[in-house]
């Protein structure tokens, strides 16, 4: 048997080798298996050792310190056990305040786009609220010249009295009225609406027409939505007349038409 292997035997048994010397031994053991049944006994040699010395009772300051040894490593236990629980509970805590901090921030991220979604709503409807009043404004002055236009009419209209409506022409043809006329008669009620503001200088010229000759009826002046109601006058009767017009002049009028004619219609 190799001497140094055979002195490693004794500390094999005891496993007090270390990983090399153990390797060692182990492969030396596969090599030669006679040597194995000596390990064998010298580890059930090892095994009865503790059993073959007599029990002995420690001394009484070895007890206590002892005692005081198990003592202190409780408490050292106990201690982190502690610090543990304590360190779980801080990050439990840290976690908490994290996700607290995190629902606090969306409440408020999400109370800021409803404040601003709310603004929006609200200028919205005030939008709305504007134009409806705009409306019903608009609606009013209709109404009122309507009311107005309806003042100026006669209330009672004799038999004789005929409504010929008047259309516009290409140049406006939006246009149109009514010419309310006795024929036998030297006056007429001409209703008209749908007119353009005319700009500064010009005006409306209403013309009685006679086998193409036209006589001047006066001038008319129409609101800012196009309406006017206007009293014709001739000094002939208005059915002795074949056609009425209304033509673009310059301001204070003309002897004969010299702009755009925007009402013709035969009478």
């Amino acid at each position: 048997m190799d001497k140094q292997i055979e002195e490693l035997l004794s500390f094999y048994a005891l496993d007090a080798l270390n990983d090399e010397e153990k390797e060692l031994v182990e492969a030396y053991l596969k090599e030669h298996p006679e040597a194995r049944p000596q390990v064998e006994e010298m580890g059930n040699a090892v095994s009865a050792l503790a059993y073959a010395v007599p029990p002995v009772d420690p001394s009484p300051r070895s007890k206590e310190a002892l005692m005081r040894r198990v003592a202190a490593d409780q408490r050292a236990a106990s201690v982190t056990r502690n610090q543990h629980s304590q360190s779980r509970e801080l990050k439990a805590g840290n976690i908490f305040q994290a996700f607290s901090m995190a629902v606090a921030i969306v409440a408020i991220v999400w109370a800021v786009i409803l404040n601003t979604q709310l603004g929006q709503l609200r200028n919205e409807v005030l939008t709305l609220r504007n134009a409806i009043v705009a409306q019903a404004s608009s609606l009013e002055q209709i109404n009122q010249s309507v009311d107005q236009i309806n003042a100026k009419l006669p209330q009672e209209i004799p038999s004789a009295v005929l409504t010929i409506s008047l259309k516009g022409t290409d140049v406006q043809p939006q246009a149109q009225g009514q010419l309310i006329v006795d024929p036998n008669s030297e006056s007429a009620v001409l209703v008209i609406a749908g007119l353009d503001q005319l700009e500064a200088g010009k005006t409306y010229q209403v013309w009685l027409i006679d086998g193409g000759t036209p006589v001047s009826a006066g001038l008319l002046t129409v609101d800012e939505n196009g309406q006017g109601v206007f009293i014709v006058t001739s000094e002939e009767a208005i059915g002795s007349f074949n056609a009425l017009g209304i033509s673009i002049e310059p301001e204070g009028g003309s002897p004969q038409p010299t702009g755009d004619i925007v009402v013709l219609s035969e009478l």
